[in-house]
């Protein structure tokens, strides 16, 4: 059975960390700086409501099968051309799901909680990067009614997506 819960300082943070650690390797291909080590371990600290953020976790029997957060774009260097003012702006980042939870509904539940916080946070418009050979992520998000504002043309082929909340 699945469920998903909101991160606080008690819940335990090595199983997220290393679900992490895999997502991050399994997409990327390398492995992580010690700083985004560090940054996974203080999860709750970045990311509480009284932020105007939030992470979920999700589980599956026990074990960590997914994650997402969103956080006030204001806190990160990107800004779309179209956003006048970024307190109404969210961020949304780690939105993974493990290959053997892929196709269950998991990824849109999880977005669902991200966009009624985002609501509940004050965000009108909300925006996220991803990369191109992430195909399967890249259909989700354009499905969810994202659509690109920027092509970074790095070497990871990151492109910004951004969506008016209604």
């Amino acid at each position: 059975m699945a469920n998903i819960e909101l991160i606080t300082p008690d819940t335990p943070r090595e199983p997220i960390y290393q679900f992490l650690v895999e997502q991050m390797h399994l997409h990327y291909r390398r492995p992580l700086d010690s700083e985004h080590n560090k940054y996974f371990l203080q999860l709750a600290e970045h990311y509480s409501p009284d932020k105007r953020s939030s992470f979920y976790v999700l589980y599956e029997n026990g074990e960590v099968v997914g994650t997402g957060c969103i956080s006030p774009l204001e806190a990160h260097h990107r800004r779309p051309p179209h956003c006048v003012d970024e307190s109404l702006w969210g961020y949304i980042s780690r939105v993974y799901i493990s290959p053997k939870a892929q196709s269950s509904g998991y990824g849109r539940q999880i977005y669902e909680l991200l966009e009624k916080s985002a609501k509940e946070f004050g965000y009108t418009h909300l925006c996220l990067n991803t990369h191109r050979f992430l195909i399967k992520g890249c259909a989700f998000w354009k499905r969810h009614g994202y659509i690109e504002f920027y092509d970074m043309l790095d070497e990871w082929h990151t492109i910004w997506l951004s969506k008016e909340l209604v």
